[in-house]
């Protein structure tokens, strides 16, 4: 059965994907919005710090929490239960929630506009993904397994603020991805980073997981998922799979942009397509040869 996608276009997920990339050091490709919204960022990541939460799963979080909710103190008691598993003190969510309208403050003085923009840039994706999209992840489930693709999740739309980008939300079921107009590159169409993303989000089934440490599942299944993808693609005659494309979905995708990287997950998928391992086993094997790298 095909996925089912709902498609989400969110100003406030913008605000949000775009302070996690200057969180991380990128540099957004909108120079007035960057300088708008770095030094809110630096209060934000102040907090983050002194609540004693984890950077990266305080973004993983907060992204598609803002989608769900978008009045602050309701968004931060979330965001704060999910983190630490209890109900948030008064203070820490008050704290976190001036920080959310400081950032959209932020944000929305350079991009007013920025909702109907996705509406319109949204569209084309859509469609692209609406007559591709399922034949791609039906490759992806026959070339792994069927139970690797979810039944349905949110595609949440954000600003482009990289030229480029997006990420899995395992937790909340959702994927998010920037609303270009053209693809970055030529060789690798945006429908397939979403594809990539969609299926990243079975991650927490302990069938798939059992054998990874928890540290380094993420990292794995990222990177497991990016040759599935492309062969799927070579299939319906949207992409070509090699280590070009490989390397080329490496670097436009993920922070991996190690020259040996590429090699090694070709490898592992040849070996992975010549023999009848179970997906849980290839993906602790991938893990061995990371290491090893």
């Amino acid at each position: 059965m095909p996925i089912e996608t709902r498609w989400l276009a969110s100003a406030t997920a913008s605000c949000w994907h775009a302070a996690e990339a200057i969180a991380r050091g990128a540099e957004l490709v909108d120079r007035a919005t960057h300088d708008a919204m770095v030094g809110e960022v630096d209060e934000l990541l102040g907090e983050v710090r002194s609540l004693g939460l984890d950077q990266d799963f305080f973004f993983a979080c907060a992204v598609p929490a803002a989608v769900q909710l978008d009045v602050p103190a309701e968004w931060a008691k979330a965001v704060l239960s999910r983190l630490v598993g209890v109900a948030p003190a008064p203070d820490a969510a008050q704290r976190l929630a001036r920080r959310f309208v400081a950032l959209q403050a932020a944000f929305l003085r350079t991009n007013p506009q920025v909702l109907d923009e996705l509406e319109l840039r949204t569209a084309p994706l859509m469609g692209q993904w609406e007559a591709r999209g399922p034949g791609l992840l039906a490759g992806v489930a026959r070339l792994t397994e069927p139970e690797l693709i979810v039944e349905r999740a949110d595609v949440i739309a954000v600003h482009p603020v990289l030229g480029g980008g997006g990420a899995a939300h395992w937790l909340y079921n959702s994927v998010r991805i920037e609303a270009v107009l053209a693809n970055p590159i030529a060789q690798l169409p945006e429908v397939l980073r979403l594809g990539w993303l969609l299926a990243q989000l079975q991650l927490e089934l302990p069938k798939f997981d059992a054998n990874l440490r928890a540290d380094r599942r993420a990292e794995v299944w990222r990177l497991a998922m990016i040759p599935p993808v492309l062969a799927a693609a070579e299939e319906v005659e949207l992409a070509r799979y090699g280590p070009p494309s490989l390397a080329a979905a490496l670097s436009a995708w993920t922070d991996d942009l190690e020259a040996t990287a590429a090699g090694t997950l070709a490898t592992w998928w040849d070996t992975y397509a010549a023999t009848s391992a179970s997906w849980p086993a290839a993906l602790a094997a991938l893990d061995r040869l990371l290491l090893a790298d």
